[in-house]
């Protein structure tokens, strides 16, 4: 016969083993926890460690290139970043955008710039890929708009070209460049009540390429972000009507040029440029850049870059992701309104 005190010692007996190897198993996870712990407080506390790559996603020269480079130097001159920074270019925004997303999403040594115009790829069907495929970081500056005439022109302000637009839109060609440019004109020309969808608008790569049907005639107005054109109108080529920002410009030749609110229009426009890194990127690392950006625009080699280029200092670091989400219902709006959105490509 089978004693039942025996029964009840076997069965103590494995609840004791039960409960032990609980402990054990609970230690031993703690112990991973901590040495995970541990082992990313190192990472921290050493990152950026090796070399950062940081992403232009677009070809030498454009604004993307201009702007990372101009982060690169600053941070090296005020001694900001020790690690080596190397600028890689792209063939443009969309294969740009899809490698970020792709190959470098789980990567924290890369950061890379994006605009306005990531926003728009989406918006267009362009690119499968915006802002929540990615981790924004930081906006660091706008780049501003203005509406172009030839020197002789018969145009004297804003009012005069979008009289002419209003009474014959189609015998009022415009230009200016095929993405973020015409954005601009998009939201400016249908906000003072054109039909922009019988407008004539010539697109071109940049707003050098835009201003030459101007200059020759073919175009009455040019759109295009200032810094783009600015040597035309230095050289008296090219007269500016009035500018996007929501106050006047500072320089001799942007001081008493009217904003598109002073000249009747009730928009202020902008092409926001920002920081981001892969979706996977650490919190550590994200932390990392908004603290070291932040100090990066208060220094003057930054701020000699904000003049040299005339750009808008508009850092955003808390609320970015809120801002993108804004810009990107009002950015899908002005594109349907173009005709440009995906399901009107259908």
């Amino acid at each position: 016969m089978i004693n039942p005190r025996n029964l009840n010692k076997e069965a103590t007996m494995k609840t004791v083993q039960h409960r032990v190897y609980r402990v054990w198993i609970v230690a031993a996870l703690l112990l991973i926890g901590i040495g995970m712990g541990a082992a990313g407080a190192v990472l921290a506390a050493d990152y950026p460690g090796k070399s950062m790559l940081m992403i232009a996603p677009s070809k030498p020269g454009s604004g993307f290139d201009t702007t990372m480079r101009a982060v690169v130097l600053a941070l090296t001159q005020e001694k900001l970043v020790q690690a080596p920074m190397t600028v890689m270019n792209m063939a443009g925004s969309v294969p740009g955008t899809a490698q970020i997303v792709l190959r470098y999403s789980n990567d924290p040594n890369m950061i890379a710039v994006m605009s306005t115009t990531g926003s728009l790829n989406y918006a267009t069907g362009l690119s499968p890929y915006y802002h929540k495929d990615w981790k924004p970081i930081a906006r660091l500056i706008s780049a501003y708009y203005g509406i172009f005439v030839r020197q002789d022109s018969p145009y004297k302000n804003l009012g005069d070209l979008i009289k002419d637009l209003k009474n014959n839109p189609g015998g009022t060609p415009l230009s200016g460049g095929y993405s973020d440019d015409r954005l601009c004109y998009g939201a400016l020309f249908s906000k003072a009540g054109v039909d922009i969808t019988k407008i004539n608008y010539a697109a071109f790569a940049g707003g050098v390429e835009s201003a030459g049907v101007v200059l020759e005639g073919s175009a009455k107005a040019l759109v295009s972000t200032i810094d783009d054109v600015m040597g035309l109108l230095e050289s008296k080529q090219l007269r500016l009507l009035a500018v996007s920002p929501g106050k006047r410009m500072e320089g001799p030749l942007l001081k008493d040029i009217p904003t598109f609110r002073e000249a009747g229009v009730d928009l202020e426009w902008d092409n926001f440029r920002y920081i981001l890194g892969g979706k996977g990127m650490p919190d550590y690392a994200v932390k990392y850049w908004q603290g070291t950006l932040t100090k990066m625009v208060k220094t003057p080699t930054w701020q000699g870059m904000i003049k040299k280029y005339r750009w808008g200092d508009s850092l955003l670091v808390e609320g970015i992701d809120k801002f993108l989400d804004e810009k990107q219902v009002v950015i899908t709006d002005v594109v349907k309104k173009l005709g440009m959105d995906k399901k009107a490509k259908k």
